[in-house]
């Protein structure tokens, strides 16, 4: 019988080409004003386009009124570490206290700490802890994920890990990608020399990756290339192990500093690079002619009382930008992608139009998937927000407020009620 979301003052279509959007096309959401939107028994949209014009095929379909509401594509969230053991409450109290997150992380905690909790736990209690995360963010409207591991640096650890992303997709029917990011710190085992820093690198590309491509449980490789991280020499390794492997890339870049990251994801042909506080012309140029999806997470400016990343630049420049939540367990474990679009507004300097295209088309496209989510066109899934708002612009202008009326996956309604 079909689905028609009917008569809603707005339409974000986002309908446009394949592939990441920059510069003045991240403002454009082709918009559709008095629009319908017909979704398939299993669950694809059908047709839209003006509400006078539904065909009459389509209006025997269920119909739901959507007068004064705004329909727009879910969101999409290119970049979580929402697979963790445990908490870090106590940092998160350190850090309002005024201790600095390289100081934390030096001393033995931040990623440590989770690593620790993590290698405790088993993988369903991982499982029941993530599953009910990622719940949460599906109500607050996003349907798409990508989820790295991270919180492991060991080889058992690490495949927990990405099982438990497995999971999240075979058993909890949610939409996810998997990011191998065994490289996201040096453990506190191989933290006693030059030599056992190297034995542990050669580990993650000898051992963890191949190990984690035989099982199937990763689409990417992810590396944290900064400060108190990886160099830009340990990164290469890790990353040009995992093209070999035809994994794609995605990296941890240019946080604490001009470290590197962004001009090797840039060097490699990396989907996204991440962060990206620090940047400048010549590292911009690059990623813009490397076709690179510069991934924004004000969200850990914020908690971590850090500048934002330079969005505005960026766009002028002409890299396409997405942003993400980041959420994890210690620099920021904001779960609401809308709250987080706000911030991108108010931090990075993007504008509404173009936040919302940050976290919808140019997030699918840098997880290689705006042929299925991230806008409303026939053909596509039927992920869609009914926002409880005629003007899009209030998830800005009222960030953070309860504007979702409804979130739909592949046309079910996961979240509202059908007024």
């Amino acid at each position: 019988m079909g689905l028609l979301l009917h008569r809603a003052s707005a339409v974000l279509t986002l309908a446009g080409d394949f592939g990441p959007r920059r510069g003045a096309a991240m403002s454009d959401l082709r918009i559709i004003e008095n629009g319908s939107v017909a979704i398939t028994d299993e669950g694809t949209i059908a047709w839209v386009g003006p509400a006078d014009d539904v065909p009459g095929s389509l209006r025997r379909s269920s119909v739901v009124d959507c007068s004064g509401d705004t329909l727009m594509p879910a969101f999409v969230d290119p970049h979580t570490h929402l697979v963790w053991g445990g908490d870090r409450k106590d940092e998160m109290e350190q850090r309002i206290s005024g201790a600095d997150y390289e100081e934390i992380f030096a001393a033995g905690g931040g990623i440590l700490s989770s690593v620790r909790q993590t290698r405790a736990l088993s993988e369903d209690e991982l499982y029941l802890q993530a599953l009910a995360r990622i719940a949460r963010m599906r109500r607050a409207g996003t349907t798409t994920f990508e989820i790295k591991s991270g919180y492991g640096l060991d080889l058992e650890t690490e495949l927990k890990q990405l099982r438990v992303v497995r999971r999240l997709r075979d058993e909890g029917g949610f939409r996810v990608t998997a990011t191998c990011l065994a490289a996201h710190a040096i453990p506190e085992e191989a933290r006693g020399s030059d030599a056992d820093r190297k034995a542990f690198i050669d580990r993650v590309v000898e051992e963890i990756l191949p190990a984690v491509v035989r099982e199937g449980l990763a689409d990417s490789c992810d590396v944290f290339c900064d400060r108190g991280a990886f160099t830009p020499d340990e990164s290469r390794r890790v990353l040009e192990r995992a093209l070999e492997l035809d994994l794609e890339l995605r990296v941890h870049a240019n946080e604490f500093g001009h470290t590197g990251g962004a001009l090797l994801a840039a060097e490699l042909g990396a989907a996204s690079a991440d962060h990206l506080l620090a940047l400048n012309g010549e590292e911009r140029a690059a990623l813009r002619e490397a076709g690179v999806v510069a991934t924004l997470l004000p969200g850990t400016s914020l908690v971590l009382g850090k500048p934002y990343a330079d969005g505005r630049a960026l766009i002028e420049d002409g890299v396409p930008v997405a942003i993400a939540t980041d959420c994890n367990p210690g620099s920021c474990a904001l779960e609401n992608l809308a709250v987080v679009l706000g911030l991108a507004c108010y931090g990075n300097r993007l504008s509404p139009a173009e936040a919302i295209c940050a976290a919808t088309h140019n997030a699918a496209a840098s997880m290689g998937l705006d042929d299925q989510v991230g806008s409303i066109k026939p053909g596509r899934q039927a992920d869609i927000i009914r926002l409880a708002t005629s003007d899009y612009r209030d998830l800005v202008y009222h960030a953070g407020s309860p504007l979702i009326h409804s979130v739909y996956q592949a046309g079910t309604r996961i979240r509202g009620a059908h007024s």
